[in-house]
């Protein structure tokens, strides 16, 4: 998935597709879940203007409120 995100960058159309990630705490994130996977996956620039591309898959999560979970870690990673 990184190596799509990552190549996603250098298409003429990625401006579109970028700012279609919806924006979760200042980053552009896309989330999604099948059966017991969750994954948060897209692209943050900290206030250095340096620029990330996230990829955090959960597998074989049965439990609830993991999206919360998946955030705060992300935000200790910004």
């Amino acid at each position: 998935m990184a190596s799509v995100l990552f190549q996603a960058q250098k298409e003429v159309w990625f401006a579109d597709y970028y700012k279609a990630f919806p924006e979760y705490n200042g980053m552009k994130l896309k989330s999604g879940t099948i059966n017991d996977v969750s994954a948060f996956a897209g692209y943050h620039t900290d206030s250095a203007g340096n620029k990330y591309i996230i990829v955090i898959n959960i597998n074989n999560y049965s439990g609830s409120g993991i999206n919360k979970k998946l955030f705060k870690v992300l935000d200790e990673l910004k």
